[in-house]
């Protein structure tokens, strides 16, 4: 028995808080094993009953009891430990270290390398967006310059030619003065003035022409380059699938984990903590809590749904309200045809095409979650928050509605380029 033992990598009779072999050793109910003394300073030091290994917390403190299995296996290492060179052994564990230590040294540096270029990258795309824009700014500035010297010409000689005709009459009547000529009745040929007009403001409705031909051009150009920046968006495309224990029991999942609908009836499911119990609502499996992403969901003709990003440590039981104080980033659409993202108070967003597919993305350290309609990469909304818990993304397929709602969610496995 001793010498099988002694084959084991000394790991195994390692408490990780003291690094030596156990001493009276406690298993908690995560697996885990610890030295009594250790385990009980260290919840002692940090006010908290949570496993240091694997971070579980306890509501209730487990029961400390000495596996008395491990306690004899550890004191039978320990006797056969001595026919080892101790020195040899910590002088290996060292060299161990500082190989660790290296590599994680050259995978910052290289982690930071990747950053500069994601920083360069991004001033550059950023500097295409803003020169395109001042580029279409100043383009419709000299149109507007230009329709109003224009029209300041047309109005120069216009006046001029008023003020010629009636320079011309003024002679004339002179004309009739010096010729002793008195007449109660006006010449034919003279003009009635008092309906002639010169507007003060004749650049008005040019400038206002203008101006609403500028709006036309920079919504088309802001269209083109949100169109632009949508696809390189895209390139932070992941694989989501749903993760069915969290769904409500009148939600179906399909077996790829790709589909959710509404049934008329509850599921056969078993009772789990994360499970939602009130609401028809599904999250998937994935989590983050760093870095970008982007998924697409098929919403089809669907006359209400609900998507975005929660937080893991949502209120998954009872009621709750949707907004983001509550962990909930969330653009739905009302069976009146009404989207809305579901800030506090509720905002109401105008979309000139229905989605038919929604393309959604996460920027977990920027902390923003933005919507997409995926067939035309028209920007539809962003939340604009700061993230600190794990965020999975959020999926519900709305009510049945008699039947008309009836078609699943589904999450795109393929993207197709705009």
């Amino acid at each position: 028995m001793a010498s099988t033992i002694s084959l084991l990598p000394e790991k195994h009779f390692l408490c990780s808080l003291c690094r030596d072999i156990f001493t009276s050793p406690v298993t908690i109910p995560c697996g885990h094993s610890f030295c009594l003394s250790c385990l009980c300073h260290y919840w002692d030091r940090h006010h908290s009953k949570y496993c240091p290994h694997c971070r579980r917390v306890f509501t209730d403190k487990p029961d400390l009891s000495v596996n008395h299995v491990l306690a004899e296996v550890s004191d039978n290492y320990r006797k056969t430990r001595t026919e080892k060179p101790p020195d040899e052994e910590e002088v290996i564990d060292v060299d161990q270290m500082i190989q660790e230590r290296l590599q994680k040294i050259q995978r910052l540096k290289s982690s930071l390398e990747l950053q500069k270029s994601s920083y360069l990258r991004e001033v550059r795309e950023s500097q295409k967006v803003f020169s395109a824009l001042v580029i279409a700014m100043e383009k419709s500035h000299k149109v507007v310059v230009t329709a109003i010297e224009e029209r300041q010409r047309e109005e120069e000689t216009r006046v001029d030619t008023l003020v010629k005709e009636l320079e011309r009459e003024i002679q004339e009547l002179r004309n009739e003065t010096s010729e002793n000529i008195v007449s109660t009745v006006c010449p034919t040929e003279m003009k009635d003035w008092s309906k002639v007009t010169i507007e003060t403001d004749p650049c008005l409705g040019v400038a206002r022409q203008a101006l609403s031909n500028i709006m036309e051009t920079i919504k088309i150009e802001v269209n083109r380059l949100s169109k632009s920046e949508f696809k390189r968006i895209q390139n932070y495309t992941v694989d989501v699938k749903l993760s069915a224990k969290t769904a409500h029991p009148f939600l179906s999942v399909s077996d790829d984990r790709r589909q959710v609908r509404h049934t008329d009836k509850l599921q056969e499911v078993p009772d789990h903590p994360k499970r939602f119990d009130r609401v028809a609502n599904v999250l998937a499996k994935e989590s983050f809590s760093s870095g970008r992403y982007y998924w697409e969901v098929e919403v089809g003709e669907k006359i209400e749904w609900n998507l975005g990003v929660v937080r893991q440590s949502i209120n998954r039981k009872g009621k709750f309200t949707v907004c983001p104080a509550n962990g909930f980033w969330i653009l739905s659409l009302k069976p009146g045809g009404q989207y809305i993202a579901n800030t506090s108070p509720v905002t109401s967003v105008a979309l000139e095409q229905r989605p038919r597919k929604v393309g959604m993305f996460l920027d977990y350290t920027e902390g923003h979650v933005s919507f997409f309609c995926a067939e035309s990469g028209v920007h539809i909304y962003t939340f604009t928050d700061k993230f600190t818990d794990r965020l999975h993304p959020f999926f519900s397929p709305g009510r049945l509605h008699g039947g008309k709602n009836a078609a699943p969610l589904i999450i795109s496995s393929n993207f197709c380029n705009i």
